[in-house]
């Protein structure tokens, strides 16, 4: 059976009873002052009707601009960065534009060679999650949980979601505080160990962990078979499934015998046994907002050195006092 012919703008221009060039016109956000209210709902009430989408491909051969930018994340694998493109594509859509994901990993040379294949390719800007522009190049970018540099950054409040989990452990009563942090190396980690250490006087019991739950497990054996803890703040929530893993093989109750806090509020953490506690990030609108700074960037306008999202804490059921 043959493929339904695709519907065109000349499609969209018939049911709307309007000229080609007006369609072209509304659907590319240039009909504000030159085309009537009513005439450009129309036009777009015609192209949801007909399922009207445009050809990037053709539009890019025909104008010599390729309207698509590249999201690079050093793990596809992790349900937050799924997030962060789902906002970012849909921030996307709305002005026109594709977003091409690549994924580099924790791999410094791999990376590199990413970042200059991109630069030489037809994406119109980048969107760096943890990476740098390699040495000279001036390419249209925005940084994604970076420190403030030479580009524009957009990130999370990573000190306000340290804050707000160990208020929360120390309001319960806590003082043997742990952290199963990330072993990779990113600034938004770094931000965690240095708030850690800076709310509770000093380094606390730590465990170094990969981005998976058996590994972050492995890890967090060592943290309960040699520290005296009695809660564990962890920089991501696969970290905290990780911590449940080992507990559990350890026969350790959470929350009545160790408490838990994770970072992200992805998916799982509301159907963990218990519910996990962890600081809500809005990843979507993350994503959201660095598109939107580089759109930004691209039609030549001003976009602000940093720009901070918000987190929340999210208390479940993985917190209590600790036993007196």
């Amino acid at each position: 059976m043959s493929a339904p012919p695709r519907v065109t703008s000349v499609d969209v221009a018939r049911r709307a009873g309007v000229s080609q060039s007006t369609v072209s016109l509304v659907l590319s956000g240039k009909a504000a002052g030159r085309i009537s209210a009513r005439t450009e709902e129309a036009v777009k009430a015609a192209a949801k009707e007909l399922g009207y989408r445009p050809n990037v491909a053709a539009r890019a051969l025909r104008t010599g601009v390729a309207r698509s930018v590249a999201l690079v994340v050093p793990d596809i694998t992790n349900p937050f960065f799924g997030r962060v493109l789902r906002g970012a594509q849909r921030a996307a859509q709305r002005a026109g534009y594709t977003v091409v994901l690549v994924d580099i990993g924790n791999d410094r040379a791999w990376e590199a060679a990413s970042l200059q294949a991109l630069l030489a390719g037809p994406a119109d800007g980048l969107l760096l999650f943890e990476a740098e522009l390699p040495p000279g190049a001036t390419e249209h970018a925005i940084q994604i949980e970076m420190r403030p540099g030479k580009l524009p950054v957009v990130r999370l409040d990573v000190e306000a979601g340290v804050d707000c989990a160990l208020d929360h452990l120390l309001e319960l009563g806590h003082v043997r505080i742990g952290h199963v942090a990330s072993n990779f190396e990113a600034p938004t980690f770094d931000l965690r160990r240095e708030r850690m250490r800076d709310r509770l006087g000093g380094v606390p019991p730590t465990a170094l962990a990969p981005f998976t739950f058996e590994g972050a497990a492995r890890a967090a054996a060592n943290l309960l078979d040699e520290g005296d803890v009695t809660a564990v703040f962890c920089d991501d929530d696969i970290l905290a499934g990780g911590v449940y893993l080992a507990a559990r093989e350890r026969k350790i109750r959470i929350p009545e015998d160790l408490s838990v806090v994770g970072f992200d509020d992805l998916d799982f953490a509301r159907v963990l046994a218990p519910p996990l506690t962890t600081v809500g990030v809005d990843a979507e609108g993350l994503g959201a907002a660095a598109f939107e700074a580089l759109a930004k960037d691209l039609a030549g306008e001003d976009v602000a050195a940093e720009q901070v999202i918000p987190v929340t804490l999210c208390v479940r059921e993985s917190t209590a006092p600790p036993v007196s």
